[in-house]
């Protein structure tokens, strides 16, 4: 179960990134492995990934090993998945796979590594397929939600950054991966602390007031589900039941909203979904579910949702990001969930925040420069976080 990462972002102009040095591979893989998983003798480790990863995913194989897990490995074919999704009879996609299921009984962690290089591959699948292929799946996420396996994922937004991705939103390269890698490179138990602070103002019962200078205006209530941090370690999700997931460069604080509590409008300057853009994306809310789409380019959102089940339109999770070294290379549109600063709201389903909606689609949206009143407290101003959250950073 991973939440999906279709953004809305925002051209910022920054300091420029230090150039691109390389990582070492055996290195990072260490981390994911002993840090990140906290992999154990004896466990079963699937690392997955795509093609261009393969380096990676061969260091992560031997650190798997080293630890005393036994590595599996799949690889990710985004061609090949695209022609299975068009060339299949569609009866085959509304199957449900009994596949993902039996491998949450005998593995106890997943590592994934990839990246993508043709970010709207998929654009041009028709929805009716995408919508067989997600009601499938409902039945396997709602398994996935009680399974107690541990997952990290290498990549946020766009994944481990390439040349492809880059080009597709104005980034050089190398800034970005210059970025990527210092990102991930921030402290755990740094990241924890800002997130401590962050989560004590998303506590449950707090009302919540997003504003942005482009006309968002929304109100909503945290549900009473505990708010959960990525600090980039699997052992600091705090769950009763269900998957331990982190997702790399690490760096959130994440809360459930109350169902049917969301009233108001959402508004940014840019959109990506499926690879494709939407300028001017306005999104409206009612008794919290979305009632409104509106923005140049949006057909296959509306699409989207028209073909979605009604657990899909329900603003589901605010996120903040954390990450004091995660931010836009200058002259790109890149925005990420972890970039410090970054509001993101989702609609739809939340099983992997530890919510309870279920729906069968999620959309993720990215709002720059947002301000956020938490209760009485100022918890972002203008996409800034409080001089006291980054404090934690410099001690």
């Amino acid at each position: 179960m991973t939440r999906l990462t279709n953004t809305v972002v925002a051209m910022l102009l920054l300091s420029p990134v230090v150039a691109f040095a390389g990582p070492d591979y055996d290195e990072i893989a260490a981390n994911l492995v002993n840090q990140s998983l906290s992999v154990q003798p004896g466990e079963v480790i699937q690392i997955s990934g795509t093609p261009d990863q393969m380096e990676l995913i061969s260091a992560t194989y031997v650190a798997v090993a080293k630890a005393g897990g036994e590595p599996i490995v799949t690889l990710n074919l985004p061609e090949a998945t695209k022609r299975a999704m068009m060339e299949s009879d569609i009866k085959h996609l509304e199957r449900t796979s009994t596949a993902p299921v039996l491998l949450t009984k005998i593995i106890d962690g997943f590592i994934s590594v990839a990246s993508v290089q043709d970010p709207d591959l998929f654009a041009d699948v028709p929805e009716e397929r995408l919508a067989a292929i997600r009601r499938a799946g409902t039945p396997v996420n709602h398994v996935f939600r009680n399974a107690k396996f541990r997952s990290v994922s290498l990549g946020q937004t766009g994944g481990i950054p390439t040349e492809g991705y880059a080009a597709t939103i104005g980034a050089d390269a190398d800034d970005m991966r210059a970025m990527f890698w210092k990102a991930l490179a921030v402290s755990p138990q740094q990241i924890n602390d800002a997130a401590a602070i962050v989560n004590g103002m998303l506590s449950p019962g707090v009302d919540i007031h997003v504003e942005s200078d482009l006309g968002t205006d929304l109100r909503f209530r945290i549900a009473d589900n505990a708010p959960r941090v990525n600090a980039g370690r699997t052992t600091d999700v705090e769950v009763a039941v269900g998957p331990r997931q982190v997702w790399l460069p690490a760096g959130e604080a994440y809360a459930i909203v109350e169902p049917g509590s969301a009233q108001g409008t959402l508004v940014v300057r840019k959109a990506m979904f499926r690879g494709k853009p939407i300028e001017n994306l306005k999104l409206r809310f009612d008794n919290g579910r979305l009632t409104d789409v509106d923005g140049k380019g949006a057909s296959m959102l509306e699409d989207f949702f028209a073909s979605s089940d009604e657990a899909s339109s329900m603003l589901s999770v605010v996120d903040i990001g954390l990450n004091p070294h995660s931010q836009t290379p200058r002259g790109s549109d890149y925005m990420s969930w972890e970039m410090g600063g970054m509001v993101t709201l989702v609609i739809g389903n939340n099983a992997w925040a530890g919510g309870d909606n279920g729906g069968d689609g999620s959309f993720s949206v990215h709002v720059p420069g947002a301000s956020v009143a938490a209760g009485g407290s100022r918890l972002t101003a203008n996409g800034q976080l409080p001089s006291h959250v980054m404090a934690v950073y410099k001690r």
